[in-house]
């Protein structure tokens, strides 16, 4: 038979190989023209967003010399506001505006001239503008809001920054909330300075992020439709905010890749079959795998990945000098669980167990299924016995809650035993060993649900859930 189909797999092979070829030359020469394309591209945005931050950024940190000084002085008179928002403006012509909020209305303004409809507003009365302030209240921080329109008319970006009545031993704005410092920013005159719109230039720009939201926030500057056309983007980052910049060519992205219809095909169709084949492999190893090291009822890892893990965690444990533990957890009374309600709600039962473990351990902690209706446990990084005592313990309740089988209660015993790494064993044969006579003991004991090994000559402590342990 191999003979018949032989010369058949060798031209499919032949073919596959050929094509595919074929297709990475022309797929290397498609991307190196578009990476060339693309890395102009982010070159002249990463230029925008240089000269864009630069003039922003050094903007917005001039409000924090009117909040220090206010927090300082517990206030500030209206000829001292005034020097300094005069000395912030004459620092950069993008400022249009300096206000300052005692409580949530503005009493402070420069200049006046022109803004006179904004003196005496009520933040709390400004849904526009309102969400914003209470951003910066609320987390401490600036907050650049906008581009909004102002009341005084025009739009541009607002730097509001919260001044908090911090005595000079506190955290810095821990205290009681002042009120609230504005900068006006000129939304024309900062993109001007970072060369938008630039209409020599090859690349359409696009800005969102109102707010500071970045690309969650709306498109306010250059066409929105520009983001679905497969763009290069950049961060533009101030504090607590960022605006997210988009670019193609003007042109749209020019493709140098081949429209050769046998070529496609040929390349759609190996794709197809090779990206088939390798699910299906890939699927099948990583099913097989799987199978092999864990239990198919609970999807716990089985003994064997189990006892891997702990070498590698005694491993670990040796190198650092650290604390492992490792339990042993075995069902009392699940025998008439099979034998009343029947296998399917014995199999319930151990999935819900299963659970029940998961969800009570840490994620670093391991749990398999390694028997009928016995669990072991891996404790990994432990502090104390205290740690552990805290966690069996809340295990040991979630576990003799009972479980809803079809509108009945089935309940069922637990008992755990606990071996410690290195009082109680130096490798996994003697741990298991000790946890599991722990377990035992602990199952014939009916005041505890379990126990810890002690160091003294392999008895067992009589440690129950109430217990102290030290």
């Amino acid at each position: 038979m191999k003979r018949v189909y032989s010369p058949y797999i060798a031209g499919i092979t032949v073919l596959l190989v050929t094509v595919i070829v074929t297709l990475m030359v022309e797929k290397n020469q498609s991307r190196e023209f578009e990476r060339q394309s693309r890395n102009e591209a982010l070159t002249y945005l990463s230029a925008v967003r240089a000269r864009l931050e630069g003039t922003f950024n050094s903007t917005i940190y001039l409000t924090r010399a009117l909040t220090v000084l206010v927090t300082a002085q517990d206030g500030i008179s209206r000829s001292k506001f005034n020097q300094i928002a005069r000395e912030l403006m004459s620092s950069s012509h993008h400022i249009r505006n300096v206000a300052l909020a005692e409580g949530y209305v503005i009493n402070y303004m420069y200049p006046i001239s022109g803004n006179q409809k904004a003196i005496g507003l009520d933040y709390r009365k400004l849904p526009a503008q309102w969400d914003a302030v209470k951003r910066a209240i609320d987390t401490g921080q600036t907050v650049i809001a906008g581009p909004v329109k102002l009341v005084q008319g025009g739009e541009a970006f607002i730097n509001r920054t919260p001044i908090f009545k911090s005595a000079f031993s506190d955290k810095p704005d821990s205290g009681e909330y002042w009120g609230i410092a504005s900068i006006v920013i000129n939304m024309d005159t900062v993109f001007e300075e970072a060369g938008l719109p630039d209409t020599d230039s090859k690349y359409r720009v696009a800005i969102r992020g109102k707010d500071g939201l970045g690309e969650k926030g709306a498109v306010f500057w250059g066409d929105g439709n520009l983001f679905e056309q497969n763009p290069e983007r950049l961060e533009v980052t101030f504090p607590n905010g960022q605006w997210q910049l988009a670019t193609i060519p003007t042109e749209g992205w020019i493709s140098s890749r081949s429209n050769s219809n046998w070529i496609l095909i040929s390349g759609i169709i190996i794709g197809i079959l090779l990206a088939a084949l390798t699910i299906i492999v890939q699927r099948n190893s990583m099913r097989l795998q799987h199978y092999a090291l864990h239990d198919p009822l609970t999807k716990l890892p089985n003994r064997l990945l189990f006892n891997d893990r702990v070498s590698q965690a005694l491993a670990q444990a040796q190198r650092s000098r650290g604390q492992i533990a490792l339990a042993v957890l075995d069902l009392n009374k699940f025998k008439p669980v099979n034998d009343t309600y029947g296998h399917l709600a014995g199999d319930y039962v151990l999935e819900q167990v299963a659970y029940r473990i998961r969800a009570t351990l840490r994620k670093v902690d391991i749990v398999a299924r390694t028997g009928g209706d016995e669990f072991t446990l891996l404790f990994v990084n432990i502090k104390s016995l205290d740690n552990i005592a805290v966690v069996v313990d809340k295990l040991t309740a979630r576990l003799l809650d009972p479980f809803i089988w079809h509108g009945q209660q089935i309940s069922v015993g637990v008992s755990i035993g606990i071996a410690i790494y290195p009082e109680h064993g130096q490798d996994l044969t003697e741990l298991f060993h000790n946890a599991d006579s722990a377990m035992y003991e602990a199952k014939h004991d009916p005041n505890t649900n379990w126990k810890i090994m002690t160091t003294e000559k392999s008895k067992l402590s009589s440690v129950t859930q109430t217990a102290d342990i030290s």
